[in-house]
This record gives structure tokens, C-alpha cells and sequence, in this order.
């Protein structure tokens, strides 16, 4: 089962006149946007242009080493290194990057170019979520309210660039970045987004329903291409009226949201194809869209910021800081004390909400028999966990 890297194993040493420019390169290129640069040299401005080969050739070499990260995977590192020592792209050129994340506006966002002049391909990736509980928060907004902090950064860096830079580009972002890129080719100006040839959403969710009806939305839609894995989970939130392509993965469940499990012939760069979602992926998208119907904007708004807001306060503020040790299960316990001892109201909300959601799973699955009116939730009493913590140390 050959993947991303199996792809540049067996290309790389091929430039783009000896083997085209295809959509699996479109993919490597996507993926490199999840490296956050201004951490792999500190002494240089990526806001400019800077070529990838010479700046990071280091970490090929052995000179310089990655720091494994929630977003620095094992796999992204080894794409990033097959990258920078290819032929097939040397010249490959970063430009305008920027990495914003702001705790007082709840907004990350991300963006960067990436260009091949050879070929004159320029590739606007906008990066999905990082690892920052901030950036997840905003994630969940989108159930909510039409338009997130980050759209509208996304919006105001794509109309800035198509501005200044005249010819075609192609647009992509994986995650929450596909959703970014959706709203923001749907919502820059008209005489711009005639500049967008091509539109990449990787398994990403869409947007609001009202936004399909936009007319920013309709005249961008036919140069759109969605790409999910067959057991998508994060691709099949909120509204997507674009049939999308089906691919294989060497993973199963959530960790096929993972580009780099994805399927391919390393030979052709074409995707491996599947069938079509898995039951699983077409109950959850039923599930999502019914659980969204059932609780109001405002209870929405309540839930989430109940969760982020209860991790935030007791410590965890990243990802990275979901280690498993001591530090981190003091963190846990206290946040889930913490929820424990929420007013009625909220405690109430969040236990309609679970309840909610597995019933509409259960009516979208094969579990559909199983009555509505059986499935009882509430907060278990977490309060003796952070005792027992403290007679464990």
C-alpha cells in the first residue's frame, strides 16, 4: 500500500518535464504547510521569498534535527526531508508565510505559498488545526455562527495576494484549512477570484448551509475538488454539496484523516480509489447534521466554550500537553472536577448534548432498534480522582 512518501520514494529524482506536475504533488506540497518554519530557522523572514532546498537542507544532513510535535509527525518529517533532497523540487520556493494564533480574538490561522517557477505553479496552503486548544476552540464555532475569526484572515490574505500577484494559483488546505480555503475563494472579490484555477478541500468540513446558496460560493464551485478518506470523520461536518473522491487508506477511523495514509499508485501519483464512505463516515455526516439541527446557536456556544474554557483554566493549553504522566493527569483531574462542579444549567446542557448526539447515531446506524428512550447520560462523580492523584505522588 503505497503512500505520499512511497510517491516521492519512486519520483523524486524526476522533474516535472521527465513526469508532470499531478495531483499528488499538489498533496506533498499541502502537507508541508503543517510545519510551522519560523521554529526550523529563527533567523529567517519566510515572509519573503526563500528557497526550501537551501534553508532546510540541514535537516536532511543530519545537522539539525526535528522536534516531534502534534504536528510534526514522523511521517511529515520524512515527506519534508524526501522534499528538500529531491530533483523534483529544487526549486521549490515559500513565500508569505504567516502563522497567527491570538488567545484574546480565539483565532488561528495560518497560510503560506508555495511555488514551483519552473512550471509557474503557485499553491496558496492554508493550514488546518494546530495544536493549540485556542485553534480547536475556534474549530468548533463553525457549528454555530456563519463566520469564524480565522475566515476572515483567511479571506483579507487571499484577496491581498491575488492583488499583488498576477496569473493563476491553485488554492488547497486539509482540515480545517479546506474549510478555510472554501470560505475564502467564496468571499473575495469577484475580479480576483477569476485568478483561482483550482480549489483542493482535504477531507474538510464545508460550511453553514446558507453559505452553499452564496453567489461568491456558486461561481467558484465547478473548479472545487473534495477528497476525503473512505472512513472520513472531520470531512463529512457541516454542508458540502460537491461529490467528492473516495480514496483508500492504510489506517482505520479517525486516523485516516492523516494525508499521509492515504492510498496511491506511487508509479501513476494517482489515487487509489474506494468504493465509496464507509457506513461508519455516512452515519456520522447524518449525525452531525441532526445533532447541529436539534441544540440552538446559543447552546452550541455554551457547550464549547464550557469544555475549552474548563481545559484552559485548569492547564492544558496544547495538545502537546496530553502526555501521559503525572503533570498531565493532576491537569486532567482538575478539569474534570472542574466539570463536575459546573452550574446545573450548563451540567444539564452537556448531558443533553451527548445524549443527543447518540441518538442520532443510533437512529443513522445499524443500532437503530435500540430505543431512544433507553439511552440515559449524566456526568459520573469524578470529584475522588484528584485525591487520588495525590496519594499516587
Amino acid at each position: 500500500m503505497a503512500t505520499i512518501n512511497d510517491y516521492l520514494d519512486c519520483n523524486g529524482s524526476r522533474t516535472f518535464d521527465e513526469f508532470a506536475f499531478n495531483e499528488a504533488d499538489i498533496l506533498c506540497l499541502n502537507e508541508l504547510g503543517y510545519f510551522c518554519f519560523e521554529e526550523l530557522d529563527k533567523s529567517i523572514d519566510f515572509s519573503k521569498m526563500v528557497n526550501l532546498h537551501e534553508v532546510l537542507l540541514p535537516y536532511v544532513t543530519g545537522e539539525k534535527t526535528f522536534s516531534h510535535s502534534f504536528l510534526v509527525t514522523e511521517e511529515r518529517i520524512k515527506l519534508l526531508q524526501k522534499v528538500v533532497a529531491s530533483k523534483r523540487f529544487a526549486n521549490l520556493n515559500l513565500s508569505d508565510y504567516v502563522n497567527d494564533v491570538d488567545a484574546e480574538y480565539e483565532r488561528q490561522f495560518s497560510a503560506m505559498v508555495f511555488t514551483l517557477p519552473e512550471i509557474n505553479h503557485h499553491q496558496l496552503v492554508f493550514r488546518g488545526t494546530d495544536d493549540t486548544m485556542i485553534g480547536w476552540k475556534e474549530d468548533f464555532k463553525m457549528t454555530y455562527v456563519q463566520e469564524i475569526p480565522a475566515h476572515r484572515a483567511a479571506v483579507a490574505y487571499l484577496e491581498r495576494y491575488l492583488e499583488e500577484h498576477s496569473g493563476k494559483v491553485t488554492v488547497s488546505g486539509h482540515s480545517k484549512g479546506g474549510n478555510l480555503v472554501l470560505y475564502a475563494v467564496s468571499h473575495v472579490s469577484d475580479c480576483v477570484r477569476q485568478q483561482i484555477e483550482k480549489v483542493y478541500m482535504l477531507d474538510a468540513p464545508g460550511l453553514q448551509e446558507s453559505g452553499l446558496k452564496e453567489p461568491g460560493y456558486l461561481a467558484i464551485r465547478d473548479r472545487v475538488c473534495v477528497i476525503r478518506p473512505e472512513e472520513s470523520i472531520v470531512g463529512v461536518m457541516l454542508y458540502n454539496d460537491i461529490k467528492p473522491i473516495v480514496v483508500k487508506s492504510q489506517a482505520s477511523g479517525i486516523m485516516q484523516h492523516a494525508l499521509t495514509t492515504w492510498q496511491f499508485d506511487e508509479k501513476t501519483g494517482q489515487f487509489i480509489l474506494a468504493e465509496g464512505q464507509t457506513d461508519l463516515s455516512q452515519n456520522l455526516e447524518k449525525t452531525f447534521k441532526q445533532w447541529m439541527n436539534e441544540l440552538s446557536s446559543q447552546e452550541l456556544k455554551i457547550l464549547f466554550d464550557t469544555l475549552f474554557d474548563t481545559l484552559m483554566s485548569s492547564g492544558i493549553h496544547s495538545i502537546n500537553d496530553v502526555t501521559i504522566d503525572r503533570e498531565f493527569g493532576a491537569k486532567l483531574a482538575t478539569s474534570i472536577a472542574s466539570f463536575y462542579s459546573i452550574g446545573t444549567e450548563k451540567k444539564l446542557l452537556l448531558a443533553k448534548s451527548a445524549k443527543l448526539f447518540l441518538q442520532a447515531f443510533v437512529g443513522h446506524s445499524r443500532l437503530g432498534n435500540l430505543s431512544r428512550d433507553k439511552i440515559n447520560l449524566s456526568l459520573p462523580d469524578f470529584n475522588s480522582l484528584l485525591s487520588r492523584l495525590d496519594k499516587k505522588k
